[in-house]
């Protein structure tokens, strides 16, 4: 006899029994018990929270001749003549393969004929976004007057993807994500019911990693069934779901927020040649970031974990700082869609975990994470007796002079490029936004443009004087020196024949070596 998969086997076959979703099964609930039934329905959610099992358990209902609370009965001879295979009156129809103008004109042929057991024939048309937009054109009408014995009920995970004249045609419902307690409860009631012993942190672990889906959770509890005849503990759950090593996981998470380089590149390496895809290697460092940030933040219950990897994880969230720690979850979450087009993903996670390793982000939270790393390794030196030199606290300070001050309106380099953008000129503002470095020396911003055409541009006596009137606007006491690079030394005799060409000779160049 062949298996049959748990999500299969366990179906809803009532409202009741579907989780998560009340705001849904008791509006349907009331719509049937009041005689008030809809001619089209749109069911949009997420994967596997129940959108397709619901529009089978309503369009049962509607035929059932004696419904309990709203709910097929599954005796009278209706409901057993729709259970069969040979059943005519619903018809549920994949979208995604039958998406043509043509399959949209059979069955408006076939909405004419009644239904063959029951009051109603429902068509239950699936993934419904992936019809083309002559297969909508020829649904709108049927979909908007359809004949009195016939229920459309459509349903789809993309929503956005379906025209507003079909959306505006149904009654939408919206299925949400189930939680993580209520998918827990749900692999509880058929493990018990298939008389598998389990351990909680190994059921918990299997909802949170369902992200939601009840068909996903119950997926995966499929195959850790199979995983032993004894009772089933997180270490199994977490050897069939792939998951990394959590002790190679939590010395890459480490090294990441201790920015060294090798570490990261030698620890990447070894994951990898164990057989573990880019992707998981950075799906689980994002998902231990995460762990530490939650600890960190006192939301410990959150993380479901074996005992010793909770006291190791505790440890060192004890040495992470939080904003780092969002800093790394923040790039690893963008680079999900980098790493499934790359070339070489692997190069592409090595180059994401070395940025976040530096903190190499203009984000403001980034570069407090940064001097804040700074400041905490200060903090060690003092405690454990060491002496700091004087000129440390100066260099933290130019660090954030220097790598914030694009971003921090506050900042002298800030007020200028403000000052600019709101009172002119734009030429004035490109030179800023295109500064190749800028410092500030004993009460002198010193400029160095991109390029030595900016400079010879923007160098003359004018450009002084518009930075220096921005400067004092800004309540900033300082002068402006605008300078040459010194990559071009062979410039000396473009810039005599610039000096020329500008006003006559009349433009005085103040050129710095």
């Amino acid at each position: 006899m062949s298996y049959t998969a748990l999500y299969r086997k366990y179906r809803p076959v009532k409202f009741e029994d579907v989780i998560g979703q009340d705001h849904i099964t008791e509006t349907l609930v009331n719509q049937l018990k009041t005689g008030r039934v809809g001619h089209a329905y749109l069911f949009t959610g997420s994967r596997g929270t129940g959108k397709t099992t619901c529009a089978k358990i309503f369009a049962r209902a509607v035929n059932c001749l004696s419904p309990v609370n709203g709910s097929p009965c599954g005796k009278c001879k209706v409901c057993k003549a729709l259970s069969s295979a040979s059943d005519i009156d619903i018809l549920e129809i994949d979208a995604a393969s039958n998406n043509r103008v043509d399959e949209v004109r059979e069955i408006r042929e076939r909405v004419k004929y009644p239904p063959v057991n029951g009051r109603y024939k429902v068509y239950i048309i699936d993934e419904v976004h992936m019809l083309t937009d002559s297969a909508f054109n020829a649904l709108l009408k049927t979909l908007e007057e359809p004949p009195e014995f016939v229920i459309f009920i459509l349903a789809t995970t993309e929503v956005h993807k379906l025209p507003a004249t079909i959306l505006s045609r149904c009654m939408r419902f919206d299925f949400r994500l189930v939680s993580v307690d209520l998918l827990s409860q749900n692999i509880k009631k058929i493990f018990d019911a298939e008389g598998k012993k389990y351990e909680e942190e190994a059921v918990r672990y299997i909802a949170g990693a369902g992200e939601g889906s009840v068909r996903d959770s119950l997926s995966i509890a499929d195959m850790c069934i199979g995983r032993s005849e004894s009772k089933l503990t997180l270490v199994d759950v977490l050897d069939v779901l792939g998951a990394a090593d959590r002790g190679k996981i939590r010395a890459l998470t480490k090294s990441i927020l201790d920015g060294d380089a090798r570490d990261i590149l030698v620890k990447i390496d070894e994951l990898a040649s164990l057989g573990k895809s880019v992707g998981r290697i950075a799906k689980d460092v994002l998902s231990c970031a995460r762990d530490l940030l939650a600890i960190r933040t006192g939301a410990g219950s959150l993380v479901i974990d074996t005992p010793e990897n909770m006291e190791l994880l505790n440890a060192l969230a004890a040495q992470s700082d939080p904003d780092g720690l969002v800093a790394i979850i923040k790039m690893l979450s963008a680079v999900d869609s980098e790493l499934r087009y790359s070339v070489s993903p692997k190069i592409a996670l090595e180059t994401a975990c070395l940025r976040a390793g530096k903190l190499a982000s203009d984000d403001a939270s980034a570069l407090a994470a940064r001097v804040a790393r700074l400041e905490r390794e200060l903090e060690n030196l003092k405690a454990n007796g060491m002496t700091v030199a004087s000129a440390a606290v100066p260099a933290v300070e130019q660090v954030v002079s220097q790598k914030s001050a694009p971003v921090d309106e506050k900042s002298i380099w800030g007020k200028l490029i403000t000052y600019f953008r709101k009172n002119g000129p734009m030429s004035m503002y490109s030179l800023l936004c295109n500064t190749r470095e800028f410092a500030v020396e004993n009460g002198v911003l010193a400029i160095s443009p991109e390029t030595d055409a900016e400079f010879l541009q923007y160098s003359d006596a004018e450009t002084q004087e518009q930075l220096a009137r921005a400067l004092a606007a800004s309540g900033a006491n300082l002068t402006v020196d605008v300078r040459k690079r010194a990559s071009r030394p062979d410039m000396d005799n473009e810039i005599e024949r610039i000096k020329k060409m500008i006003a006559g000779g009349k433009a005085k160049l103040n050129i710095t070596r």
